[in-house]
């Protein structure tokens, strides 16, 4: 699986909507997936979601592992420290921003 079919699929919507939860079971509604970003920084700006009871307004960054967070080296860079969701085909660890606070994510492998 390729990030660019990931990114396909989240632009488009062209996975399950329904009932979909964060991978710590927080509710997820997507308000509005956001612009994609062709330059440095997240993949997709501007995003708004509900997760839980709050809305978020940022960015989302699209991996096929979450892993690939650290692997470049977004754990050390404050440009992504607005990432409200982390889209990935499969959450293999938990991703925190430079703070501490971990960042949702939305597992798309089962979807």
């Amino acid at each position: 699986m390729q990030e660019n079919f990931l990114h396909y699929l989240w632009r488009l919507g062209r996975f399950d909507q329904k009932n979909l939860q964060t991978t710590q079971g927080e509710s997820l509604s997507i308000i509005q997936i956001g612009e994609h970003n062709s330059d440095a920084g997240p993949d997709f700006t501007n995003a708004r979601l509900q997760i839980g009871e709050t809305i978020w307004a940022g960015n989302v960054e699209i991996h096929v592992n979450a892993s690939e967070w650290i692997k470049h080296k977004h754990d050390s860079d404050k440009a992504y420290n607005n990432v409200i969701l982390h889209v990935v085909l499969e959450e293999d660890q938990p991703i925190f921003r430079t703070s501490g606070e971990r960042i949702p994510a939305l597992e798309l492998r089962k979807r």
